[in-house]
């Protein structure tokens, strides 16, 4: 039950950040909400290999289950990359798109 709320909660936040990254102006805020979405994505894949293999339990469960928590990790690996790569150059586009509706 723990990996089916863990399922549900990743993919709710999943799509909260995309809708959050087709909504702001600039183009950093856009990556730094798509590292957020590949680090959710990523947990989502890791919690449904998890699950999978605990309710099937087969070999087949197993060799999938595998392949899914590789490329969950990937995308947990990459979006902590990318989100730490994008969050101060965020930070600063929002300040500057905040002057500019200061300004105008």
């Amino acid at each position: 039950m723990l990996f089916v709320s863990i399922i549900i909660i990743s993919l709710v936040f999943f799509v909260y950040f995309k809708v959050q990254q087709a909504k702001v102006p600039g183009h950093m805020l856009k990556s730094w909400y798509a590292a957020k979405s590949s680090i959710t994505i990523g947990v989502f894949f890791v919690a449904f290999a998890i699950n999978s293999y605990n309710s099937f339990g087969s070999q087949v469960a197993a060799i999938v289950g595998l392949v899914f928590v590789v490329y969950g990790i990937i995308n947990i690996v990459f979006g902590i990359r990318n989100y730490r790569t994008y969050l101060p150059l965020a930070r600063k586009e929002m300040e500057e798109i905040k002057k500019a509706e200061l300004q105008s």
